[in-house]
């Protein structure tokens, strides 16, 4: 009896052994410099600071595309060989579009798009689901930062957020990467179940807007039922003689899935001679 006993522990332990590690996620949320000297003078450095990240997801906040000049994101993408998609409320036709970009490393397999209201102009919203490792993963991508920067109007475009989520997450792992004017405690309200990895977001000195303390800001929120929080870094980019400080460009996220939901089964073949 004994001896049954060890060989239950001992299958146990081999099995405790094969099972796969949980997929690690490293996701970061940027905002590169405005197209000018310090970009052009800047972009290849900070496409080698990316590159050296090994990011698997990129988002890029507050993308400017002008009709006669490449879009800065997607020319990071092709220079560090991600994908690139651009998402803009702006008609294509228009000679300047704004809106965010995501770059990611992993398989695509479905994209979608909304409009967030409660303001003038409506901001966009983008949603990709990406396969990493085992695990298939939302990564929702916002810039909540109204004209109308008020309680009301922020609870406007959280509460269709939510809706959105809920219609399209198929209850799989999200994250929701963006750029919050509401603060900490309000933006955790509007988003239940959703954790910011920066938990105390210190004011930003150079994020391409005067900082204002109260607000967010750039961050990555994950699902807590779905994720682990690994660490938080600050990316920037040193300058050469140091003098001037660091060019920050945004933050970047390593979390561990924590829930993966299996793939769907494919149905049963009819038998022969069945409809």
């Amino acid at each position: 009896m004994l001896r049954w006993g060890c060989f239950g522990l001992l299958v146990l332990s081999f099995s405790v052994l094969a099972e796969a590690p949980a997929p690690v996620l490293k996701i970061a949320n940027l905002r590169l410099p405005p197209a000018g000297e310090v970009w052009a003078g800047n972009r290849e450095r900070i496409a080698a600071l990316i590159q050296d990240l090994q990011a698997d997801v990129i988002v890029v906040q507050d993308v400017r595309q002008a009709s006669d000049s490449s879009n800065p994101a997607c020319w990071l993408g092709t220079r560090i060989r991600y994908s690139c998609d651009f998402i803009s409320a702006d008609r294509p036709s228009q000679a300047q579009r704004r809106g965010n970009a995501v770059l990611t490393r992993l398989t695509a397999l479905e994209d979608g798009i909304t409009l967030l209201h409660g303001d003038q102009n409506p901001a966009v919203a983008g949603m990709q689901r990406l396969q990493l490792q085992r695990a298939r993963l939302n990564v929702y991508a916002a810039s909540m930062r109204p004209s109308d920067n008020t309680t009301i109007v922020r609870g406007h475009q959280a509460a269709d957020l939510r809706a959105w989520m809920d219609a399209t997450s198929q209850t799989l792992p999200s994250l929701v990467v963006g750029d919050f004017a509401a603060p900490t405690d309000e933006l955790v309200r509007q988003l239940p179940g959703f954790q910011p990895a920066r938990r105390n977001p210190s004011v930003r000195r150079n994020e391409g807007r005067a900082a204002n303390p109260d607000e967010h800001g750039l961050d990555v929120l994950y699902q807590v039922r779905s994720f682990a929080d690994i660490t938080q870094q600050a990316v920037e980019l040193t300058e050469p003689d140091d003098q001037a400080g660091p060019l920050r460009l945004g933050m970047m996220a390593t979390l561990r899935v924590t829930r993966v939901v299996p793939e769907p089964a494919d149905p049963p073949e009819p038998e022969p001679g069945m409809l």
